[in-house]
């Protein structure tokens, strides 16, 4: 398959790449790795529901109501619309890790912002009408040291947005909201070990559509004693920022909600677009399996994106990208995107080795670079096999040259894989690879050959 002005054919795009070792890097985050322990992170969307997210661990997921479903997916994409319109305002999506609590703020730039998007009215009273949207800010001021922070409320109607509201709230004893988070922490830390979440508090919005409530799996009936305010108390002052919300309505005009969605939802989707084309056209596979509850044996993965998201406030976050590709969105460390990985080789993968070994990595970093306009990026690897921690972290440097090889590549894979579901074949899709094959749900009717032999994240 040809790709156009850069020379290569669909099986030639290796010869653009190069590898190195980064061993700055690798040192850095080997000690942030020995020093991040053995305890799986809690996020802070967790503490602000602790019944919810116990049965979140303890029970598998209960079935969504279409509407509801139809609710959920609308506001994903106005988020990721909100990101490409939005992404001048500040660092979008930042990651961290501190002591073994995670969160995910959508937007740092003079103060934490979190975003929230619905088609309710917009809160009059925030402690009143939206307590656990206060509460999640705090978190994220406490984590962050940086006593103010923004909630911005959007109101969505028809496809648009038809009202912003943005507001300022300062915290009085940041210390005080973070001994609050730990106590929550080790409530639920508590009820997961126990297998018993009776004794954690109600839910804010009991009663507002919780789907393990709705399900009858949680078993509340609101009798339950309320939690702490500590975090409410703590919000000492709520300014409206109305020249803010007027600049962010005109910035949201341009976005409206998605139209046809992407062939390619995932990046993964490009790699393995067989595997794409039966999880769009058959629907994918539900994990049946009941999620691991939070307990001192965290995975290797889990490990390491610890000691990648432990560091600097705004070191790992999302990056623009092209809006053309696919919706999931890119993380970079640094300015550059990164993929983490596990694997089990039997020895450290030497750089010169690597796009041979593991093309799958070159592959999915390639394109996520093409989409960011980046020509670098990061392969963290841990091994899995590895008997000391100083062993276990290995980062590879990619460098890809000429970048256009990518974009091309993902716009003909992704045309190729849209052909594909409207045909309703995936013959002339590119086979997964031969690890693949044993665990697939589709193998029986997909066809692909392969081994089946190893097996990497």
């Amino acid at each position: 398959m040809p790709t156009g002005g850069a020379g290569l054919t669909e099986n030639d795009w290796p010869r653009s790449v190069e590898v190195r070792d980064n061993t700055i890097l690798r040192r850095e985050l080997v000690e942030r790795f020995r020093r991040a322990g053995t305890r799986r992170s809690i996020s802070v969307t967790d503490l602000v529901a602790l019944r919810r997210a116990f049965w979140r661990r303890r029970a598998p997921p209960p079935p969504v109501p279409p509407e509801r479903a139809a609710t959920m997916s609308a506001g994903r994409a106005w988020h990721r619309a909100v990101g490409q319109v939005l992404g001048g305002e500040g660092s979008m999506e930042v990651r961290l890790r501190r002591e073994g609590i995670s969160c995910r703020i959508d937007l740092l730039s003079d103060v934490p912002v979190e975003i929230k998007t619905g088609a309710g009215p917009l809160p009059v009273d925030l402690k009143a009408d939206r307590p656990e949207h206060v509460e999640q800010l705090a978190m994220y001021c406490a984590l962050t040291g940086r006593p103010t922070g923004r909630l911005v409320h959007i109101l969505l109607a028809e496809g648009q947005a038809t009202a912003v509201r943005a507001t300022d709230v300062t915290f009085g004893d940041l210390d005080r909201v973070a001994s609050e988070l730990r106590a929550r922490e080790a409530a639920l830390r508590s009820a997961l070990e126990a297998g018993d979440g009776a004794g954690l508090p109600r839910c804010r919005w009991f009663g507002r559509g919780c789907e393990f409530q709705a399900s009858g799996v949680c078993g509340c009936d609101g009798g339950e004693p309320g939690g702490s305010d500590l975090l409410l108390d703590e919000a000492r002052s709520l300014v409206e920022r109305p020249e803010l919300s007027d600049r962010w309505q005109r910035l949201l005009r341009v976005a409206g909600s998605a139209g046809t969605p992407p062939a390619a939802a995932r990046f993964r989707d490009l790699v393995y677009p067989r595997r794409a084309f039966f999880e769009r056209t058959r629907g994918r596979v539900p994990d049946t399996e009941t999620p691991p509850a939070v307990s001192p044996s965290r995975d290797l993965y889990d490990r390491l994106a610890e000691a990648v998201e432990s560091g600097p406030v705004g070191d790992v976050r999302q990056l623009p990208s092209d809006p053309d590709g696919p919706e999931e969105e890119v993380v970079g460390l640094r300015g550059v995107p990164f993929l983490l990985r596990t694997s089990r080789a039997g020895a450290r993968i030497r750089s010169a080795e690597a796009v041979a070994r593991f093309p799958q990595y070159a592959l999915e970093l390639g394109l996520r670079c093409a989409a960011t306009g980046t020509s670098e990026g990061h392969v963290i690897l841990g091994y899995e096999r590895a008997e000391d921690d100083r062993d276990r972290v290995h980062v590879l440097d990619y460098r890809f040259r000429p970048t256009a090889t990518f974009s091309i590549l993902a716009k003909e894979r992704s045309r190729a894989l849209a052909d594909a579901i409207a045909r309703g074949s995936p013959r002339e899709l590119a086979a997964c690879a031969g690890w693949m094959v044993s665990d697939c749900p589709y193998r029986t009717e997909c066809g692909c050959d392969g081994d089946g032999g190893r097996s990497q994240r």
